[in-house]
């Protein structure tokens, strides 16, 4: 997320860019969103002020963490772009790293969610889960007024210069490259969408953090400006943070059958399953940087592989709710 944008309000000697417009718009809508898919309407004065304060909490925790972890992590993949360490943080204009980000609202969760109590704990996870996709669908509008979010393949037929298939490189630039921030927008708005039902249902917010990984692990490789560790230009950042969040969801739901035990011989098919996606994935992302005339044919396996990992871990974990027949 960059929010270096051209100038959208002047205020005398003051220049608000679009990018910091859209930002509060998004943050702002997904803190009533959460507000209003997490009601407190309980008897008790003491556990309503526990779960106002605990979302009150991570409001303004995941604000803070996000913006940190957020310009730390592009920091240090992109440590070229400022002056200095300290010179990083001397503005809020500039750019975040989605990984740090969502990594931020997950501590900000964390630490909000014991305050509110065990009890509230999975109710509160939906409601943020749902905030934070809407926030992350929105500020992907940013990339309209700078020059982020863009894909490797560049457009020269003109029949395709135009939403939903390519964008200007910058505005008032002429060289046209697909529109990977119009197609995050999209699929992050029905994952939204997805949410806020999980949450009315009262469902896990599992299945929305493992499409949204799975969707990223995807359309972050399509991007030209994606960031990388400083010692591999191979795997980008949020593609490791997905991975890793995708296996410690896959330890932890074979961890719980075998606690209960309830794991089966079929369950190991949903294990093979996110192997052969991971893997299929992970090769794809090879394969596409040496051959970049196959961009379409090596996003479309990747699409087909982030789909098998997300059924995969998904089903494991519908596995260990059921309750097995007595």
């Amino acid at each position: 997320m960059n929010t270096q944008t051209v100038t959208a309000v002047y205020a005398g000697n003051t220049q608000i860019g679009y990018g910091i417009i859209i930002t509060v718009i998004a943050f702002i809508s997904s803190v009533m969103l959460t507000l209003s898919l997490c009601p407190v309407k309980e008897d008790n004065d003491v556990a309503r002020f526990r779960v106002k304060f605990s979302l009150f909490t991570y409001i303004i925790m995941s604000a803070v963490f996000g913006a940190y972890l957020g310009r730390f992590v592009h920091w240090y993949s992109h440590y070229e772009s400022y002056e200095s360490f300290y010179g990083a943080f001397a503005s809020a204009e500039g750019s975040y790293h989605e990984a740090g980000l969502v990594i931020g609202a997950f501590i900000a969760f964390f630490i909000s969610s014991g305050i509110a109590g065990k009890k509230y704990r999975g109710r509160i996870l939906s409601a943020t889960s749902a905030g934070l996709m809407l926030f992350m669908t929105l500020v992907s509008l940013i990339s309209m007024f700078n020059e982020g979010d863009r894909g490797k393949a560049v457009i020269d037929n003109p029949l395709y210069q135009c939403l939903p298939f390519a964008y200007p490189t910058a505005p008032g630039v002429e060289e046209y490259r697909t529109a990977v921030f119009f197609w995050k927008f999209c699929i992050l708005a029905i994952i939204t969408l997805i949410a806020v039902i999980n949450c009315i249902k009262k469902q896990s917010a599992l299945k929305t953090y493992i499409m949204y990984f799975c969707a990223m692990a995807l359309l972050d490789s399509a991007r030209y400006d994606a960031s990388f560790l400083r010692s591999n230009g191979f795997v980008s950042l949020m593609q490791i943070v997905a991975g890793v969040f995708l296996i410690l969801c896959v330890i932890a739901g074979v961890g719980r059958l075998i606690k209960k035990r309830r794991f089966r011989a079929g369950h190991i098919f949903y294990i093979l399953a996110f192997l052969l996606g991971l893997s299929l994935t992970g090769y794809m992302e090879y394969y596409v940087q040496r051959h970049g005339n196959l961009y379409i044919y090596c996003y479309a396996l990747m699409a087909v592989a982030c789909f098998i990992m997300a059924f995969s871990v998904m089903g494991l974990h519908k596995n260990v709710k059921i309750v097995p027949k007595s």
